[in-house]
């Protein structure tokens, strides 16, 4: 395996649970600011000037918020480097995270009981998730210690991902004692 090789993979979050009543939430907001604007122009006769200012001022509110409800999980392995980012509106990157996967304590399915009783086990203070859906094939966890640069000791965190096969190797070849591979990957 060559070990300057770069590997990403993206999953864009399905629409349930909270990022549905989310995206209501704010289709509701865009509804009751347009209404209070009018509301407000037929108080104080100024309909006409209003009538230009909502469509550019609504336009901007959308511009800046939708992006919130619409992300995707990238992670990105990099010479046994992982980065996980939240890619918000396809537009602007957030890197929430950078891990060394030769210090990764374990990465493995979360589907086997013998590996969620571990994860579960392992009490982490910290999560992230760079999953689709709770409902998503092949969802593993990497379980590794973070440093905490306020008080300067090691947390516990845990990262949830959608794996692939290619992915598995790239682990596996970094820290072949902590990856648990499966028969089935995409």
């Amino acid at each position: 395996m060559n070990e300057f090789s770069t590997y990403e993979f993206v999953v864009e979050q399905k629409l349930e649970g909270k990022w549905i009543l989310a995206r209501i939430a704010l289709l509701c907001f865009y509804v009751f600011y347009v209404l209070g604007f009018l509301l407000l122009g037929l108080r104080y006769r100024l309909i006409v000037p209003l009538i230009a200012l909502i469509p550019i001022s609504l336009w901007i509110i959308v511009f800046i918020t939708w992006r919130y409800v619409d992300v995707e999980y990238e992670y990105s392995i990099t010479s046994g480097e992982l980065t996980f980012s939240k890619i918000y509106g396809n537009r602007s990157r957030r890197r929430l995270l950078v891990v060394t996967l030769r210090d990764a304590v374990t990465i493995a399915p979360l589907d086997g009981d013998i590996y969620s009783a571990k994860a579960t086990a392992w009490k982490p203070e910290r999560e992230y998730s760079a999953i689709s859906s709770l409902s998503a094939p092949d969802i593993y966890y990497m379980l590794f210690e973070y440093k905490d640069h306020s008080k300067k000791e090691k947390r516990r965190a845990i990262l949830y991902f959608e794996a692939t096969q290619r992915a598995l190797q790239i682990c596996r070849f970094y820290n072949p004692s902590g990856t648990v591979v499966t028969k089935t990957q995409r």
